[in-house]
C-alpha cells in the first residue's frame, strides 16, 4: 500500500504519496487532497504488479552499462575535450562497479555503498618511483561529488531523454561536505610574486593565462579554451562560454577585459596577424596547443615552475578563481556581484565568501559610526 504524507508548504497543503516495491525505484507524486493520493497509489501498484507501467517495463529491461554506452555516445561528443575526459573517467568507475545492474535494481543504497567506497578505496601515488611513495592517498569530498554528478546526468538522461527510469535514485543520496574552510587565497604580496615569476617563464602564454583567470575569475578550462570570436578589444570584454561541466550549466557570461591586459591581447593579435604564430582564425584558440592548434594548450609545468619560483605553497590554478573573489569582496563587491562575475546559478555557491564581504561590510559599519559620532558615543 502506498504510504501518504502531509507536507504543509508556504503555497498549500499537499499530500505525498509514495510507492515502494522492492526491485523498482522508489516513486513519488504530490496531490492536492489525500484521496486522490491514495487513488494514484493504488492504481501504481496495480500497473507494477501487472506489469504495465511502461516506465517500469523499461528500467527492467536496460541495464546501467547499457545508458552509460548510449550517454558516451550521444552526449560526451558534444562536451569540451578536458571535460569530456573527465566524464570518461568517472564512468570508467562505475561501469565496471554498477553496469551490470538492471536500472531497476538500482536503488539509492547500491549508490551510496559505492560513494562510500570511493572514499575509502586508496588510490594510486603520483610518486614517480615505488621506493618515493609516500602514506596512502584518497578521493575529496569534491571528488566523489564529481563522481556522482556524472552518473547523474546519465540517469538525468535516462528519466527525461530516453525514459527508461521514472526517476533518478541519485535523488535520494546524499552527497559529502566539500570543506571551503581551507578554500586558498592569494595576498597581494604572492599575487605580484606570483606575476613576476609568470614574467619570467620560458612559457610565451603563461602570463597572459594567469591575468586573465585572477582578473575574471573565469575557470582554467574557460580561459584555455578562449577563441578569438569570443574576445571584443574594442569593447573591451570578453565573451566565456560555459559547458555542463559544473553547476554554471551552459550559456556566455561577458567579463570585462581589465586595462592591463587589453595591451597583451592586442599586441598577441597583432602577433598572429603577422603570422609569426598561427594565422588568425576567429574560430581559433586564442591559447592553441604546440601540437594541434585545434586543441587548448596545457600549462601545467610553467604553472608549477612559476609557483616554485614564487615560492607560493599549496596553490591550484582553480584558487585564482577564489583570488579573484576574494580580491572583489576586499573592494566593496556584495556577494550578488561576485556571484554574477564567477557565474554561479545558485546563491548558495557564492556563500562560501561571505566572510569576505562581512568584513568589508563590517569595516564601512565601523568608518561610518566613526564618521557620525567621533569619540561621543565612548563618553560617560
Amino acid at each position: 500500500m502506498a504510504t501518504i504524507e502531509k507536507v504543509t508548504r508556504e503555497s498549500g497543503t499537499v499530500y505525498k504519496a509514495k510507492v515502494r516495491k522492492q526491485g523498482h525505484p522508489t516513486v513519488t507524486h504530490s496531490f492536492k487532497t489525500r484521496s486522490a493520493a491514495e487513488r494514484w497509489g493504488r492504481k501504481y501498484e496495480a500497473q507494477i504488479d501487472e506489469g504495465n507501467a511502461g516506465l517500469i517495463s523499461e528500467a527492467q529491461q536496460h541495464k546501467l552499462a547499457d545508458a552509460i554506452k548510449k550517454y558516451r555516445a550521444e552526449f560526451l561528443p558534444k562536451l569540451r575535450p578536458e571535460t569530456a575526459r573527465k566524464y570518461e573517467q568517472h564512468l570508467d568507475y562505475w561501469e565496471p562497479h554498477l553496469g551490470h545492474l538492471r536500472l531497476s535494481e538500482l536503488t539509492a543504497a547500491k549508490i551510496a555503498e559505492h560513494r562510500d567506497l570511493l572514499a575509502t578505496t586508496s588510490i594510486p601515488s603520483k610518486a614517480k618511483s615505488a621506493d618515493k611513495a609516500g602514506p596512502p592517498r584518497y578521493r575529496s569530498p569534491a571528488t566523489i561529488n564529481r563522481h556522482l554528478a556524472t552518473l547523474g546526468a546519465v540517469l538525468t538522461a535516462c528519466v527525461k531523454q530516453w525514459h527508461w527510469l521514472q526517476v533518478s535514485p541519485l535523488q535520494q543520496v546524499a552527497k559529502g561536505s566539500e570543506n571551503n574552510a581551507g578554500t586558498r587565497y592569494l595576498s597581494e604580496d604572492e599575487l605580484q610574486r606570483l606575476l613576476a615569476a609568470c614574467h619570467e617563464s620560458e612559457s610565451p602564454d603563461l602570463l597572459l593565462a594567469v591575468l586573465l583567470s585572477i582578473t575574471t575569475g573565469a575557470r582554467q578550462g574557460e580561459i584555455l579554451n578562449l577563441r578569438w570570436k569570443d574576445i571584443d578589444l574594442q569593447a573591451g570584454v570578453v565573451q566565456v562560454r560555459v559547458d555542463n561541466e559544473t553547476s554554471t550549466k551552459g550559456g556566455i557570461r561577458s567579463l570585462p577585459i581589465a586595462a592591463q591586459v587589453l595591451p597583451l591581447l592586442q599586441a598577441r593579435k597583432k602577433q598572429r596577424q603577422q603570422g609569426k604564430v598561427t594565422p588568425l582564425n576567429d574560430d581559433g584558440l586564442l591559447f592553441p596547443s604546440r601540437v594541434s592548434d585545434k586543441q587548448p594548450l596545457q600549462l601545467r609545468t610553467p604553472w608549477e615552475t612559476a609557483l616554485r619560483r614564487a615560492k607560493i605553497e599549496h596553490f591550484r590554478w582553480h584558487d585564482l578563481r577564489h583570488s579573484c573573489a576574494s580580491f572583489l569582496a576586499r573592494n566593496g563587491a556584495s556577494l550578488l556581484e561576485i556571484g554574477n562575475v564567477l557565474g554561479h546559478k545558485s546563491a548558495n555557491t557564492t556563500k562560501r565568501y561571505a566572510h569576505l564581504s562581512e568584513q568589508h561590510t563590517h569595516a564601512l559599519v565601523r568608518n561610518m559610526a566613526d564618521g557620525l559620532l567621533g569619540t561621543a558615543g565612548g563618553e560617560g
